[in-house]
């Protein structure tokens, strides 16, 4: 088992977790110009990929320059969550989002968890 680190994810009150960006080529699915090289910035209340690990940060001041280069003219209110999470890289868990008390910004990454009962057909 992993030791437990402080990771820092960014979080808006209205679109939920910073799940991190995509390049134009890598949202087909959106209504956007091929050309258009700017970068897709995606958040768990619209989690149409169903990831379950956002973006995190090793430190405070990263997420938050981050977070106010990036994110706060879309994101207003969003704010700098720590959270403790044992997975290896940059990367949070949403059971460890969860367990460090964000549960009610991370439904929808908690609906793309895989269950044990799913059955393919």
């Amino acid at each position: 088992m992993n030791e437990m680190v402080k990771k820092y994810i960014i979080i808006d009150p209205e679109e939920g977790i910073f799940l991190g960006t995509a390049k134009n080529d890598d949202m087909s699915f959106m209504d956007r110009s091929p050309s258009d090289p700017r970068l897709v910035a995606l958040f768990s209340t619209n989690n149409v990929l169903d990831i379950t690990k956002a973006v995190g940060f090793f430190d405070r001041e990263d997420a938050e320059e981050y977070a106010r280069i990036y994110l706060k003219r879309r994101c207003a209110n969003c704010f700098v969550a720590e959270i403790s999470d044992d997975t290896k890289g940059p990367y949070a868990d949403v059971v460890n989002i969860v367990k460090s008390g964000y549960g009610k910004y991370a439904w929808d990454m908690i609906d793309a968890l895989p269950m044990q009962s799913q059955v393919d057909h």
